[in-house]
């Protein structure tokens, strides 16, 4: 009986050891607190979050560090887990940082009992910057107990330890001292694109995917963060490296790991992981976007610079042949200067919500006809218009007009060949659909998705969208602004149809 206690005692302590470990790991900022809002204890994130060590904050009250004008949140709280027995409470204020700056937070407070008192375990959400970023850390909620009786504590710890491990938002993994994986949740499986029977009992190093570093070389054994913790014996925090399956497209992710020790040896490791492809990818975006925005705007500034600088040699004897032209020319270069510089103004409009309507009731077909003026002059390209050409909209004429000349635009820049569009009107119950048509090259499937993506540019396999991969987006939006919906069909060889519906009335 004394031995059976003895086991059941090691094996809560490697349990608590695991629960505080993965506790100080993640990247949550979680504390608990006492019915008066005192905080008994707070993991490294919350530290990072205020700013304070955390024994100044332990021992503490919540209402310390928080905004006057939110410290009645906090009563709520207290009143609903205390008083009215509420299993969790959420809510969302300000606190105070150690250097006086302000951090908004959304808590989650779970309610749970130990020896016949009761805790809350919360977590603490840093939405401060979330327009910033493209993805936030989801939440992590936990709850512990303890009872009297050695055996019920374990059972009650191992259930809860495994409740979060489930729900995490970040992949979590076991190793044992020979490197194979003891345990992988959820995320992780769907992160890694294998299921449990799959993973268990391999090793993290397994043949079926490469380690690879951010450059794209291969990730030596004894380099990958997991390898280092285990044979450094020390915690690892966010570490980058790719993943190559043999059959799938590379991820990125972002690693922490610590080891865990069993009388001073490390006997398994744990490692707490999250996706960070899509964040990788939009950086690659910025990146390109600027590099292609660079070439845009070089060109015609370049072509405006040569013209002006001839005017200039010209000017006490001007050339009545020469002058008209480069006059022409240099129009025509700021005009795309102008226009590029637009785009990025209405591209940062809609990024920053600042987009405004002004709308007013009119008819369709005449908007279209303005845009197509130019266009029909040359006579190089046929406009048809077609179907309901008295239909009246409520919209902004101004934006709708910037959506029409984009869709004709496209058309004519990338199905050149196509020389005749046609335009048709159509009335859809509250809505007015508007459908712009080519018999150009088409657009690949794997493409229709994104073309709407701020940023997107089709590759160069005979469909390069040029400019700055804003046009479609920014049309997208205006669209969405309207409540009304935009997309494409197209097949390969074809031609093309793109469309968008604006509504009737308010």
């Amino acid at each position: 009986m004394e031995m059976d206690k003895e086991n059941y005692k090691k094996r809560f302590e490697e349990c608590d050891d695991k629960f505080n470990r993965i506790f100080q790991l993640t990247s949550a900022a979680s504390k608990i607190i006492a019915a008066d809002l005192t905080i008994l204890k707070v993991n490294k994130a919350v530290t990072e979050l205020l700013g304070f060590a955390a024994e100044e904050i332990e021992g503490t009250k919540i209402l310390d560090y928080a905004c006057e004008e939110y410290k009645g949140h906090w009563h709520n709280l207290q009143e609903g887990l205390w008083s009215r027995q509420l299993p969790f409470f959420k809510l969302e204020a300000c606190l105070k940082k150690k250097d006086g700056a302000i951090v908004w937070v959304n808590v989650t407070t779970v309610l749970y009992s130990e020896n016949g008192k009761t805790y809350g375990f919360t977590v603490l959400d840093d939405f401060t910057y979330r327009k910033n970023f493209e993805e936030s850390e989801k939440q992590l909620k936990q709850a512990l107990a303890h009872s009297h009786k050695i055996q019920e504590t374990l059972r009650h710890n191992e259930q809860h330890l495994a409740q979060i491990l489930e729900t995490m938002a970040e992949g979590v993994i076991i190793v044992d001292d020979s490197y194979k994986l003891t345990y992988i949740n959820p995320l992780a499986q769907k992160i890694l694109g294998r299921n449990e029977s799959e993973l268990l009992n391999c090793g993290y190093n397994d043949n079926n995917w490469h380690f690879l570093r951010l450059n794209g070389s291969p990730l030596p054994f004894e380099e990958h963060p997991i390898t280092v913790m285990m044979t450094s014996g020390k915690p690892v925090y966010d570490s980058e490296i790719a993943i190559q399956p043999n059959n799938g497209e590379r991820i990125y992710i972002s690693i922490n790991a610590a080891p865990i020790f069993d009388n001073g040896s490390i006997i398994a490791g744990v490692s707490t992981f999250m996706d960070v492809t899509n964040r990788r990818k939009i950086t690659e975006l910025k990146d390109e976007f600027i590099s292609v925005a660079s070439h845009e705007l070089r060109t015609p500034v370049t072509s405006l610079k040569a013209s002006l600088q001839l005017l200039n040699r010209m000017k006490d004897e001007p050339s009545p042949k020469m002058m008209p032209n480069l006059i022409e020319q240099a129009n025509k270069s700021l005009n795309k200067v102008s226009l590029l510089i637009t785009d990025l103004l209405n591209a940062s409009k809609f990024n920053e919500g600042q987009l405004h309507l002004n709308k007013t009731f009119f008819i369709i077909s005449k908007i279209i006809d303005d845009c197509c003026y130019g266009i029909r002059l040359t006579r190089e390209y046929e406009i048809i218009t077609e179907g309901d050409t008295e239909l009246k909209i409520y919209a902004d004429m101004e934006r709708t007009d910037q959506v029409i000349t984009n869709l004709i635009n496209n058309a004519i820049k990338y199905a050149p060949a196509s020389k005749q569009i046609r335009i048709n009107i159509e009335r859809l119950s509250n809505m007015a659909k508007i459908s712009v048509n080519d018999k150009g090259p088409g657009i690949p499937p794997e493409k229709l998705p994104h073309l709407f993506d701020r940023y997107y540019r089709v590759d160069s396999g005979g469909f390069q969208f040029s400019g700055l991969g804003l046009g479609l987006y920014i049309s997208s939006e205006i669209v969405k602004k309207h409540g009304g919906e935009i997309g494409v069909d197209s097949v390969v060889g074809q031609g093309s149809t793109f469309w968008f519906t604006l509504p009737l009335s308010d």
